[in-house]
């Protein structure tokens, strides 16, 4: 009993692997892997979100909208720039705050299955009226 366990495990850690075979599994399974899909894209979140803060701590500012894409792409290879179901993770800056997120099972925005993630910006890293940027 204990091989066909491991067996399974392997099996489906190996279909995971693989893109291909990732999204047959993951709509057949679906219903029972998305609690644990939900958390690792809190996970990943949350990792990509310390390197947001540690981006503005350093340079004190974040990436613009049309930078995103590139950034991500650069820092998080492969797909740790996507969301457990294939999408980019998207990104919202507001003047105190800023904002990463996925479209969560449904792959649509702004729908009840989203996860969304705001932190308040580092009002240290911001620049002050008359500051200039570095």
């Amino acid at each position: 009993m204990g091989k066909i366990f491991l067996i399974a495990i392997v099996g489906f850690g190996a279909a995971m692997y693989f893109p291909d075979t990732r999204a047959s599994v993951l709509e057949k399974g679906e219903p029972v892997l998305r609690p644990m899909l939900i958390w690792n894209a809190e996970r990943e979140m949350e990792e990509i979100i310390s390197g947001l803060q540690q981006m503005e701590n350093v340079e004190r500012r974040l990436p613009e909208k049309g930078e995103w894409i590139s950034w991500i792409e650069n820092r998080y290879a492969g797909d740790a720039s996507r969301d457990p179901w294939g999408n980019v993770y998207a990104y919202e800056v507001m003047d105190d705050s800023f904002a990463v997120a996925s479209n969560g099972p449904d792959r649509e925005m702004k729908t009840e299955d989203d996860i969304r993630d705001v932190r308040v910006r580092n009002w240290r890293a911001k620049p002050q009226p008359g500051q200039r940027r570095r």
